[in-house]
């Protein structure tokens, strides 16, 4: 009895330590046992056991409940040296919404979604700065599809093996979208003349990189789609005679949206600034001294209504016809930050005769010298249309036209033109949708033949998206389904109305307050407004859009607003109202712009002033820095905020 009385004390003495709880097994150990039964011992040791499980359970609980406050506090560090670094966002705490491995109590959720919708209301309600219509109401009708798995991948006039999808309401927005741009509808592939396109997952970003992608393949004389599906990647015979046949040549101008220097980028799409500056340079037949501007000139440059300048437009595309090459023309139906209208119906009928004189109106691609027969028609050029706001809009204010409600009318850009090819819109801008969305559309004879035909879908992969969003065309189709052509006319007309009541009411400001330094201005028919960049409270609680344009060889801040349906002449009083209190702009001195001259070889993409410019910069910034190649001296406290020198302009080659 002692022997086990020895055995149990020292296992147990193995296993506890120094603490109350370990104090208290040593002493029911050491009792003295007189005259215990076997089975009283017995009894007894599976009392201790039972301690010392209970023992090592609360030291396990203990030593998770140190872990996870040391992990709460490694977290908490965490979160403030990432909401040091990243942007502050007034009305949001950073540290409610940083995540963590064992997830959000319900609680912690609920305040961080509360705080988060109470920040986008309040955003919503003065929101004036994007082409963004925040009179949307999809969540009566859509909620249920949070809820469904849906995807829309594949051609949308074919269903697929994916059913979960919503195809079918796709198929009536596009066919929608078809009779607004006088596109021959139903969409048959049978019929080349017929329309083709798909709903965005992206906005008209994704538009805009499809249509150039087709363009280009279209314009190297690549396979047409359902033309031979063994020959998705069969290149033209090339041509001895004249060396640039399939090479496109792009051609946008000053105010064509960012995405479209991007794309050509991406696809390797050469402009005809590049081609000029490498193989015709000082030719260029627009300029005193033949220097090749990087983009079409806009009409009487930044001072102008933001519309290309058709002339030059015409002579530099007459330039590169003349060698054989293929011209890609982008052109806008409401430019970026000016709203402007392209004439795309002038553009195109002042191409034609020079297009086809030099033989680029039609052409016929051969694929095979020893076989004629291995051949297709088609045209030498490509026009595309980036109408990411006017496209949807512009067909009722034309409607209204016709109807004698209005006295303006927009230029024509559709396929009622012959020669468009395609043409984009985004859904979120006009006539709003709850996420970033757009409409892609050309022509079944202009289809491009995919690089692959993956069975597995039962669909052609046809889009540029593989996955695609299928909660845009539905949310499409509940706007139209609840809405009329009539009723479209009328919103039109109001909001072209309140852009209108917009631009006389900043006038009179500019006028009575700040007499000519407000620099207020709009285009006609647009839905854009720009003036004077004013304090950043005021830019932060309108959203409002910031541009610096250079006018007369001085650089001005801009900003602008966009009247969407959900704009209000209530809305406008209150932003004249805060425009008109006292520190509402800050004048600083307008600063001459540089006119050193940049190298050919090298492409602006800011603007840094030579003299003395002192920048802060955070660590994170200096490593961006650094990657970046700019050069920097003298740097100071390395542990915070710097001090940069930049010596000189920043650069990116090409």
């Amino acid at each position: 009895m002692n022997t086990r009385k020895h055995t149990l004390v020292k296992k147990h003495s193995q296993v506890t330590d120094s603490d109350e709880y370990s104090n208290k097994l040593q002493n029911l150990c050491n009792v003295v046992i007189k005259e215990k039964t076997l089975d009283e011992l017995k009894e007894w040791k599976a009392n201790i056991y039972s301690t010392i499980d209970k023992v090592l359970e609360l030291k396990q609980k203990a030593i998770e409940v140190n872990d996870s406050e040391t992990k709460h506090k490694k977290q908490k560090i965490e979160a403030n040296e990432s909401s040091s670094v990243y942007p502050k966002i007034h009305g949001l705490d950073y540290e409610l919404f940083q995540l963590s491995p064992e997830g959000l109590t319900d609680e912690c959720q609920r305040k961080a979604l509360e705080q988060l919708e109470t920040y986008l209301k309040k955003q919503q309600q003065n929101f004036l700065g994007y082409q963004l219509n925040e009179n949307v109401h999809y969540s009566k009708k859509l909620s249920f599809m949070l809820d469904v798995q849906t995807n829309n991948i594949g051609d949308p006039f074919v269903s697929g093996n994916c059913t979960v999808n919503t195809k079918i309401m796709e198929r009536t927005v596009l066919d929608y979208f078809a009779n607004l741009w006088h596109a021959q509808i139903p969409s048959k592939q049978s019929n080349p003349e017929s329309y083709w396109g798909y709903v965005l997952s992206m906005g008209s970003t994704e538009g805009n990189l499809y249509a150039l992608y087709n363009a280009r393949d279209y314009l190297k004389g690549k396979a047409l789609f359902k033309e031979n599906k063994h020959l998705s990647y069969i290149r033209p015979v090339t041509e001895t005679e004249n060396p640039h046949a399939y090479h496109p040549v792009a051609f946008y101008s000053d105010d064509t949206h960012y995405s479209i220097t991007k794309i050509v980028r991406a696809l390797e799409i050469q402009t005809f600034y590049e081609i000029g500056e490498k193989e015709y340079k000082g030719q260029c037949p627009i300029t005193s001294d033949g220097t090749w501007p990087k983009e079409v000139p806009s009409k009487n440059g930044n001072n102008g209504p933001g519309s290309v300048d058709i002339d030059k437009l015409i002579q530099l595309v007459e330039f590169f016809a003349a060698t054989g090459s293929p011209p890609l023309i982008i052109l806008n139906v409401g430019t970026t930050f000016k709203g402007a209208y392209d004439d795309v119906e002038e553009i195109g009928n002042r191409l034609m005769p020079i297009l086809k004189r030099y033989k680029l109106d039609e052409r016929i691609v051969n694929y095979d010298p020893a076989d004629q027969t291995k051949c297709d028609t088609r045209t030498g050029y490509w026009i595309h249309v980036d109408g990411a706001l006017g496209a949807s809009y512009l067909p009722f204010i034309e409607k209204a036209y016709e109807t004698g409600r209005m006295q303006q009318r927009g230029p024509k850009f559709d396929f009622s033109l012959k020669f468009v090819h395609s043409i984009v819109t985004s859904a979120h801008k006009y006539p709003g949708c709850p996420m970033p969305s757009g409409i892609y559309m050309t022509k079944h004879k202009y289809q491009i033949a995919p690089p692959d035909d993956p069975e597995y879908l039962g669909s052609p992969d046809t889009t540029f998206a593989g996955s695609r969003n299928a909660i845009s065309p539905a949310a499409l189709w509940c706007y139209y389904a609840n809405t009329s052509v009539e009723k479209e006319i009328t919103k039109a007309i109001e909001v072209e109305n309140i852009a209108k009541y917009a631009e006389e009411k900043l006038t009179e400001l500019d006028q009575n307050v700040y007499h000519g330094q407000l620099w207020v201005g709009r285009t006609p028919l647009s839905l854009a407004l720009r003036f004077r960049k004013p304090n950043d409270d005021i830019i932060f609680k309108y959203s409002l859009s910031e541009m610096s344009l250079e006018l007369d060889g001085v650089k001005t801040e801009y900003v602008h607003m966009f009247v969407m349906q959900s704009v209000t002449k209530e809305k406008i009083d209150e932003l004249v109202h805060d425009l008109k209190q006292k520190n509402a702009f800050v004048f600083k001195p307008l600063l001459p712009v540089s006119t050193r001259k940049e190298k050919s070889n090298v492409h602006r993409i800011a603007h840094v002033p030579i003299n003395s410019r002192v920048i802060q910069a955070t660590n994170l910034e200096l490593s961006f820095i650094k990657t970046c190649g700019i050069q920097w001296i003298n740097i100071e406290n390395q542990k915070s905020s710097m001090t940069i020198f930049i010596s000189k302009l920043f650069y990116l080659m090409h």
